[in-house]
């Protein structure tokens, strides 16, 4: 994930204050304390009445690993940490923690939490809260960190924790972690790149602090770092953490496209906001549903998996690949006249040109075209040592003049049984300049040059790969290499006028000793 800072200034720390009734813990380096709760808590759809406390920084509802110096990136398990590193309590430092179910600390945690969720009504029934303070870091030379983990309840369905942090000291990323997890989850982590960046930023709006509700119907929604739990229209999802500018009004659409196959993401937190639930929004096809990625909502189609009720279109200049992103009737959280209706579009441009980076190179030219997130595809043009086009050239290879060389142009990414290759022009310059004046065509208008009897149009328009074969040459008065170019533009099958039938050639011509040389050619491949 990427790193938000967080710049508001906050008029009250964000560190609970460490009373007289805390339990200070002396254990040895990497050990934990089991510690009993006073009232249930319930965490990612699981009643606890007791979890262990761990010397290095978290809390688990397991039996934790004594004295580990780099954190499970991989543990799939129910734990809240708020700086998994290796924290040495037992030479430095004070580390306490205190619950309570009545007094000051529930006082406390009611008002911390109605400063840091504003719209929600809570009242806490019992609170914990763990402080490391001016803890020295093994792994950062022994700088001290200050940090806290505050858990409260209601007694019911509604859980919060609040990460705080004081003073955090530079650690190497491969020693430390911060934020929860679950079973059977990934590891939610706060998107900060540095560890000391916990003591500035937030996604609360108040520096130091991260905070997140575990109320029941949120612990099996995991809303991302950026959106909070949120009940809109008697309705419990993922909204939004910040004010958010981006896009709104198309839910920060983003748009990719690679040939035949799409995707629409949208804002999760946006849609919700809007009135609309991940699981009301499919694509034309019905069955084709969002995924959840992270914060996102993510619509595909594929052509070679499912089209998902995606149309094709072209016109003179472009083939389209068009899809909706639509609500069902009356099943969003509001009812809206209409729904949600969302155009988007993946579109190609039908025609292209293309060249051999050098002289004949063996691994073929590209070109990749960038329509803003429109669409993308590559196209080759790769030489092949004979009508077989099973082996490709390789190495350095020296070819004489009027041996006959093997051609394949093909588009990737595109589905052959809809979308064809057809080579309309294709010559060749003595240096490597697309439009240069000097040049010998091969292919004019999807047909072999008249002038020219070695040419042979093999394949063309009937899948995306298009193939010609040619006896080499070399022009006179030039170096011995040849570079080669095709213009070529995309069709769409059904359309049923991809390939065209080339007129009959009536005569063959030798090429003119006079413009080509006799001589040998080297190609380096």
């Amino acid at each position: 994930m990427q790193a938000t800072d967080i710049s508001t200034t906050a008029e009250q720390p964000a560190v609970f204050l460490v009373g007289s009734g805390t339990t200070p813990l002396g254990l040895s380096d990497g050990e934990y304390q089991t510690i009993q709760l006073q009232q249930p808590f319930k965490y990612a759809g699981k009643t606890y009445t007791q979890f262990y406390l761990s010397m290095d920084g978290y809390v688990a509802f397991f039996d934790p690993y004594v004295d580990t110096e780099v954190p499970d990136r991989n543990l799939s398990k129910d734990m809240i940490a708020p700086l998994w590193t290796d924290l040495d309590a037992d030479i430095g430092g004070r580390w306490t923690y205190e619950q309570a179910t009545s007094g000051p600390l529930i006082r406390q945690a009611n008002q911390e939490i109605t400063r840091t969720f504003p719209y929600v009504s809570f009242s806490a029934s019992w609170v914990f809260v763990a402080t490391w303070e001016n803890v020295p870091l093994e792994n950062s030379g022994y700088q001290a960190a200050s940090l806290q983990v505050v858990l409260a309840s209601d007694g019911g369905d509604r859980s919060f924790v609040l990460m705080n942090y004081g003073t955090i000291p530079y650690i190497n990323s491969f020693y430390w972690m911060a934020g929860y997890c679950m079973e059977n989850s990934g590891f939610v982590t706060i998107p900060v790149n540095n560890a000391y960046e916990l003591s500035s930023t937030s996604n609360v709006n108040i520096p130091g602090r991260w905070a997140f509700e575990f109320t029941a119907p949120c612990q099996t929604l995991n809303c991302a770092w950026d959106e909070v739990c949120r009940q809109i229209y008697g309705v419990y999802g993922c909204a939004c953490a910040y004010i958010t500018t981006s896009s709104p009004n198309i839910y920060d659409a983003i748009e990719t496209c690679s040939g035949s196959t799409g995707s629409l993401s949208l804002s999760r937190c946006q849609l919700f906001e809007a009135g609309y639930f991940a699981d009301v929004l499919h694509l034309n096809d019905q069955t084709c549903k969002g995924e959840i990625q992270h914060n996102r909502l993510v619509f595909k189609f594929d052509s070679n998996a499912s089209m998902c009720g995606t149309t094709l279109e072209s016109n003179a200049t472009h083939i389209i690949f068009k899809n909706n992103v639509v609500s069902n009737n009356q099943k969003g959280i509001i009812s809206r006249t209409g729904g949600i209706n969302i155009t988007f579009s993946c579109v190609y441009p039908l025609i292209q040109s293309i060249s051999m980076p050098t002289d004949i190179e063996v691994t073929g030219g590209v070109i990749s075209k960038e329509l803003s997130t429109l669409g993308s595809y590559q196209i080759h043009m790769t030489p092949y040592t004979d009508v077989t086009f099973l082996v490709q050239y390789s190495g350095n290879v020296t070819l004489e003049v009027n041996h006959q060389m093997y051609i394949a142009v093909e588009v990737d990414q595109f589905d052959s049984t809809q979308i064809s290759l057809v080579l309309d022009n294709c010559w060749a310059t003595p240096v490597n300049q697309i439009d240069y004046s000097v040049r010998w065509d091969l292919i004019i208008n999807e047909c072999p040059n008249l002038n020219d009897g070695t040419v042979a149009v093999l394949q063309n328009g009937v899948s995306t790969s298009s193939r010609f074969s040619f006896r080499m040459f070399t022009f006179t008065g030039f170096s011995s290499k040849i570079y080669l170019h095709c213009q070529v533009h995309l069709c769409l099958q059904t359309t049923g006028n991809c390939a065209l039938t080339c007129p009959l050639k009536s005569s063959r011509r030798r090429r003119s000793v006079d413009f080509y040389d006799s001589a040998a050619i080297s190609m380096e491949f």
